[in-house]
């Protein structure tokens, strides 16, 4: 259903690799892992921002109109592309709707690809927007991608060694903004110039409220530009990783329906977990509740058995989620807060008890389904063994039996 968004709500896509793309519902960054194209360079792990915004304006007689906002220090909003928003939809993909000066409606959307470190972007008039376009005149798109190549969870800041040159091949533009860093193709069915230019000082209000460094300069390579009254604007971006980027289909426009036609087959979104407290954020649907395998993540956090707890904080909503979240970072939290109790986390085949980092195994040989995996489960030291004696008795009933045997002095 669309709404008119708020400042706080928040959408995350995952690739199905440990990659996403997310940000706000009204186009304000406010965390440093809000990004387009965030890849995971060793899947799951390893997350790079090589995307992180854009800086999108049309051009219509009456001059510029930005479609984007950002956040710069010390706290100024520019430009003012989110007072032309009028709706938001996350079902069953992102996608924003923009009333111009004119009365047009220009629409954008985002795709993320499955098993694919992809991400697609498009631009249209809305039918009433194209029945008005002789009204209107001519509505040309420019789009700037703001780029980083850094650590999911550092910053970026202007430098010397940063490459802003581009390599052109088979259609695609590609930039390698630093050497350990995957290359990013992006294929557009519009045109490209190389224009260099830093954008410096933005700033993540979430970052700042949790007394963390907060500011950041990214660089843009250049500039696509459309004609959105000849038809829909796409732009897709790549990360390559060791191989070079094949697109999904002849060109921007078929790789763009690919994805649609991808995302339509996998059914209606799902929720799990931290997920159903913040309906913002979209399930994967390939990893439905009641379904999940070892292998499975929530798409809440961006977070799958083999993640380490730091990563799976920074994928999260930045804090430790309440009891019932997915995140493994709960399990410890509530470890801290209740030195008497053993939670453990679980989720697919694996869990740690985080009081005594002691290796625990499910008693069902069966996964647990994505919601009743993310549940942190609790058992009472037993107090009728004495300590430093093993016993032949059968264990309390629990989710969960210790591997090594009893403790012993």
């Amino acid at each position: 259903m669309a709404h008119v968004p708020d400042s706080t709500a928040e959408w995350l896509e995952a690739d199905g690799l440990g990659g996403f793309a997310s940000g706000t519902a009204n186009g304000v960054r406010t965390r440093r892992y809000h990004a387009l194209l965030l890849a995971a360079t060793t899947p799951p792990t390893g997350r790079m921002a090589l995307v992180n915004a854009i800086e999108a304006w049309l051009e219509c007689g009456g001059g510029a109109e930005p479609l984007t906002t950002h956040r710069y220090a010390p706290d100024v909003l520019y430009p003012d592309g989110r007072r032309r928003l009028e709706a938001f939809e996350a079902d069953p993909w992102p996608r924003w709707t923009y009333r111009l000066d004119d009365g047009r409606a220009v629409e954008h959307e985002v795709l993320v690809g499955a098993g694919r470190p992809l991400v697609a972007l498009s631009w249209s008039l809305a039918p009433r927007g194209r029945a008005a376009r002789s009204r209107g005149g001519p509505a040309r798109l420019r789009v700037r991608p703001l780029l980083s190549g850094r650590d999911s969870h550092a910053l970026h800041h202007e430098n010397r060694a940063f490459r802003f040159d581009a390599e052109t091949r088979d259609g695609l533009v590609v930039w390698q903004p630093y050497d350990d860093v995957p290359a990013i193709a992006a294929l557009a069915n519009g045109s490209y110039e190389q224009r260099t230019a830093w954008y410096r000082g933005f700033l993540y209000e979430e970052e700042r409220v949790r007394g963390l460094d907060c500011v950041e300069d990214l660089a843009s390579p250049g500039e696509f530009s459309w004609d959105l009254t000849h038809g829909e604007a796409v732009l897709v971006l790549a990360a390559e990783r060791g191989s070079a980027f094949t697109p999904l289909g002849e060109d921007a426009r078929a790789t763009l329906e690919s994805l649609r036609a991808s995302e339509r087959r996998r059914g209606p979104t799902t929720w799990c977990g931290a997920a159903a407290a913040r309906r913002s954020w979209r399930a994967i649907p390939g990893s439905p509740i009641g379904g999940a395998t070892p292998s499975s993540r929530c798409a809440a956090c961006a977070w799958r058995p083999g993640d380490s707890k730091r990563r799976a904080r920074s994928c999260s909503s930045g804090r430790a989620p309440s009891r019932g979240g997915c995140c493994p970072t709960a399990s410890s939290s509530a470890a801290r807060r209740r030195s008497s109790i053993r939670w453990m986390h679980r989720c697919g085949t694996s869990s740690r008890c985080t009081k005594r980092s002691r290796r625990w195994r499910p008693a069902a040989a069966s996964p647990l389904p994505c919601g009743a995996a993310s549940r942190l489960l609790r058992t009472r030291s037993s107090r009728a063994t004495p300590r430093g004696r093993a016993t032949a008795s059968t264990p309390p009933t629990t989710a969960c039996s210790p591997r090594a045997s009893p403790e012993s002095s």
